[in-house]
């Protein structure tokens, strides 16, 4: 199967590069195209979790489906929920996650 990537031009200041230059060298990374791939995903891993947790938090998505829009199991919801100090159920979200699992 073969995945078809798409092209993403970004500016970045010197900064920035200087940053990049170091964890390129210290982390031993050749590619820098591989390595900024690398960090994208991980940085929008951790925003998806902050926005969904917010969302369970805030009782609009249940935890189940927080799970399922992530990509990820209920377990690993549930541990992002408690890194965030967010509970993650209470009755209401139980009858709809139980509800959501039973469509």
């Amino acid at each position: 199967m073969r995945i078809i990537m798409k092209i993403l031009s970004v500016r970045i200041d010197d900064d920035l590069d200087q940053k990049l230059s170091f964890l390129m060298a210290k982390l031993k990374k050749k590619d820098k195209s591989s390595y900024i791939r690398q960090l994208l995903e991980k940085s929008l891993i951790e925003e998806i979790f902050e926005v969904l947790c917010k969302q369970v938090g805030e009782k609009n998505t249940s935890a189940w489906k927080a799970a399922e829009i992530a990509g990820v199991s209920l377990r690993k919801m549930m541990e992002e929920l408690k890194k965030r100090n967010i509970s993650g159920y209470d009755e209401q979200a139980i009858m709809e996650d139980i509800k959501y699992a039973l469509d």
